[in-house]
C-alpha cells in the first residue's frame, strides 16, 4: 500500500533472519520457534535491557532512512507477550512499555491495531482454520514458559488462559499509550473496508510531522 503510494518502506516480518528487535535472535519464541532455549537463557530483566538496547539502535537507523519501517508484530505480540510469558507483573511490562514509546517517539510512529474480541473464541477458531501442527506449535509455546509452568497450566486451556490475560494486558498497554492508533474488529470478514481504513489512516499521519538525522529534516 506504500509502495504504491510511492513511499519508500522496510518491512520486518514477525520472525525473520537477523530481526534487529526480536531478543534473543534465533531463538525468540515465535515463528515456528516454541522457545524453550530462549525461556532457559532469560529472565525479565534481561530480555529488557536487551530490547531497549535494540531499541535503542534501531530508531538511530531509522532516523537517517529515507524508508517508513513496517513493523509486523510489535510493541506487542514480540514482546509484551513475551514478557508476560517469562512471568514478568503488569507493572514492569507497563514500565517497559513506556520506556520503549519513548524511544521511538523521534520517529513518529503511528499503531495499527486488530482486534480480536473475546481471545479464547478467538484461538478456538484459528486453530479451526489452521488445523492441528499449528494448534500443538502453540501448546507448545505456552506450556513450557515460566508463565505457565509456575501456574501449573498445560495444554489447550493454559493457552486459553494465557491468552485471555494477555488481552487484559494489552488493553492496559493501549491505554496508556499516546501513539495515534487505527483499531480494527473483524477484518476477517470485511477485509476491503479495513484496507481502505487503513490507506486512509496511513496518508492522514504521513502528510504531517518529520525526523531529524543529523541536523537535517526529512519527511516522515
Amino acid at each position: 500500500m506504500l509502495q504504491g503510494r510511492g513511499y519508500a518502506s522496510k518491512l520486518y516480518r514477525e520472525r525473520q533472519p537477523d530481526h534487529p528487535l526480536n531478543v534473543g535472535g534465533d531463538t525468540h519464541p515465535s515463528g515456528s520457534c516454541t522457545g524453550e532455549e530462549f525461556y532457559r537463557s532469560y529472565s525479565p530483566e534481561a530480555f529488557i535491557k536487551e530490547s531497549l538496547a535494540r531499541w535503542e539502535s534501531f530508531v538511530a537507523e531509522m532516523l537517517c532512512e529515507k524508508s517508513i519501517a513496517v513493523l509486523d508484530s510489535y510493541p506487542f505480540q514480540n514482546s509484551a507477550r513475551v514478557l508476560l510469558q517469562l512471568d514478568a507483573s503488569f507493572e514492569r511490562i507497563s514500565n517497559y512499555a513506556a520506556q520503549v514509546e519513548a524511544l521511538v517517539a523521534p520517529l513518529n510512529p503511528v499503531l495499527i491495531y486488530l482486534e480480536s474480541g473475546d481471545p479464547a473464541k478467538a484461538f478456538r477458531d484459528t486453530c479451526k482454520k489452521r488445523g492441528a501442527e499449528w494448534t500443538d506449535y502453540v501448546v507448545q509455546v505456552v506450556g513450557g514458559c515460566p508463565y505457565a509452568e509456575a501456574r501449573k497450566l498445560n495444554g489447550v486451556s493454559a493457552v486459553a488462559e494465557l491468552l485471555t490475560v494477555y488481552k487484559k494486558l494489552s488493553d492496559i498497554l493501549l491505554e496508556q499509550s499516546s501513539v495515534p492508533r487505527l483499531i480494527l474488529e473483524g477484518c476477517h470478514n470485511h477485509w476491503a473496508d479495513c484496507y481502505r481504513r487503513i490507506d486512509e489512516f496511513l496518508l492522514r499521519h504521513l502528510s504531517s510531522g518529520s525526523r531529524s538525522c543529523g541536523g537535517l529534516t526529512q519527511p516522515k
